[in-house]
């Protein structure tokens, strides 16, 4: 944990209200959330009908954990942005919590950059991977659902992680404190 006295650094990107970007990043970050909610809430009623018939009929719901499978991913893909800009990161300060505040604003836009780098790679290479879902046909084993569906979220989701990574870059950088 940080002392009370250090900087802003543990303190959530939150957007000017003249930055549009950043209202708009938090908006689409906040319904990206409540989506990821409401998938769980699918997927407690799918897992819920699923132990009911087990029990009531003698016979769960067919291919119940392909769509716990994919929800999750869903759900947990899209509270990352939201995440980020709240600065819900695990974040470990224990060396770091008494270091000059200039140097633990640099060490923060590095680690900004290296997400930035991080997502970007993730978002791309899951692309090619939506696409080679698409185009060999993949399904999943049961339900026979094509595995490109369900990514599509997931995959905005990833964008959206993204484009908030390079806004919390780009909104720390005239924050970093001068020397006189």
């Amino acid at each position: 944990m940080s002392d009370p006295e250090s900087p802003n650094s543990d303190k959530p990107v939150e957007p000017n209200p003249g930055n549009r970007v950043g209202l708009l990043l938090h908006k689409c970050s906040t319904y990206a959330a409540f989506f990821g909610g409401f998938t769980l809430v699918v997927l407690v009623a799918v897992n819920a009908a699923s132990i009911a018939g087990r029990t009531i009929i003698g016979s769960p719901l067919v291919g119940d954990f392909e769509l716990i499978e994919l929800g999750c991913a869903i759900a947990i893909s899209s509270f990352l942005p939201l995440c980020f800009l709240k600065k819900g990161n695990v974040t470990v300060d224990f060396f770091s919590a008494r270091f000059p505040e200039r140097l633990i604003y640099s060490l923060e836009s590095f680690t900004d950059f290296l997400f930035v780098v991080v997502a970007t790679s993730f978002s791309l290479r899951m692309t090619v991977g939506v696409q080679d879902f698409y185009k060999y046909g993949e399904e999943t084993m049961l339900l026979q659902i094509p595995i490109w569906i369900p990514f599509v979220p997931v995959l905005i989701a990833f964008y959206l992680l993204t484009a908030c990574a390079i806004y919390s870059l780009v909104s720390r950088c005239p924050q970093i404190p001068r020397i006189n």
